[in-house]
């Protein structure tokens, strides 16, 4: 067989060694080409840097417009009034889920933007962790306050519009209450006068012109003609003229739809999330490494220049036997 026909130096380490250190000017030369290519990559290579910012939910100050705006419209029932806590997570969790959203949308464009919405720590969703990539470090830092400021902008207009529409149903609502209450006092007056009236004819027929008691707090609807016709003729005319009888429910309601169509809806200090850290300006970029990639170029160009000089060594032995 050829193998066993070979020098048998050609498999020691050391002959290997020595004919690597022969060809070092070769070596050396393939080292540094590999060196000149990886500087040439740098140079060509998209840079990469990453800006980090740290969110969380809005303090109360934030949301305070927005708070005043509920206790408005909902003046007369405190218990369907969301309480600040509430409101706070409310509002940051449509901030988060848009930011989400965003970052699902840009990830899948053509050219992809590399946007991360991450929790700050695992499980807890009221802090997180925001992230973008771009071309240069200022690049990354206002892309991602540029992203954060269209997501809040869009999150508290989406916050505008629900309280439009809770104003309009609002309106309605306390509208139909106080129509219900006016009703049910006209009602009221109306069948008290009917039965003022229904008295009045009995009296009439029974010829009963002047109160026949003493007493007239026990009068029932049904004897009530037993006040006579004059008396009642009286209260005819003072029920016709008496204001209707309303209670605390119509003023309640009377009260809260005043408040509600004199609203002024004012968002312009309204924010959907609070900044942790505010976006920073990266220091290192994250690639291309300089270092790294000089130090692979190096040990890439070693190791090929060194194949290819064991290689050639190889084949020269071979066609020499």
């Amino acid at each position: 067989m050829i193998k066993s026909n070979l020098p048998q130096s050609q498999f020691n380490p050391v002959f290997v060694a020595i004919q690597l250190w022969r060809a070092k000017a070769f070596i050396l030369f393939i080292t540094i080409l590999f060196v000149i290519l990886g500087s040439t990559y740098l140079v060509f290579a998209k840079e990469r840097w990453i800006s980090k910012a740290t969110i969380t939910y809005p303090s109360s100050g934030q949301i305070a417009n927005y708070t005043a705006l509920l206790n408005v419209i909902y003046s007369d029932n405190g218990a369907d009034r969301p309480t600040i806590n509430d409101l706070q997570h409310q509002v940051f969790n449509r901030f988060s889920a848009s930011l989400n959203s965003l970052a699902s949308s840009l990830a899948s464009l053509d050219t992809p933007i590399d946007l991360r919405v991450e929790p700050l720590n695992k499980g807890d969703n009221n802090y997180l962790s925001v992230s973008l990539i771009g071309s240069s470090a200022k690049d990354a830092q206002e892309k991602l306050d540029g992203y954060i400021t269209k997501i809040n902008n869009n999150s508290v207009k989406e916050i505008e519009n629900d309280i439009t529409y809770n104003v309009g149903v609002r309106t309605k609502e306390l509208s139909n209450i106080v129509s219900l209450n006016e009703q049910i006092a006209i009602d009221k007056k109306n069948h008290r006068l009917d039965v003022i009236n229904q008295a009045l004819k009995i009296a009439d027929a029974t010829s009963n012109a002047k109160l026949n008691l003493n007493q007239v707090e026990s009068l029932s609807d049904d004897t009530l003609y037993l006040l006579g016709s004059d008396a009642l003729r009286s209260m005819v005319q003072n029920e016709a003229t008496k204001p209707l009888v309303l209670d605390d429910n119509y003023y309640s309601a009377k009260r809260a739809l005043l408040a509600v169509t004199h609203i002024k809806i004012d968002m312009s200090n309204v924010k959907s999330f609070r900044y942790i850290s505010n976006p920073d300006l990266p220091i290192k970029r994250i690639s291309p490494q300089r270092s790294l990639v000089l130090i692979l170029s190096a040990i890439l160009g070693v190791i090929f220049g060194s194949v290819i000089v064991i290689s050639r060594n190889n084949f020269t032995t071979k066609n020499s036997m």
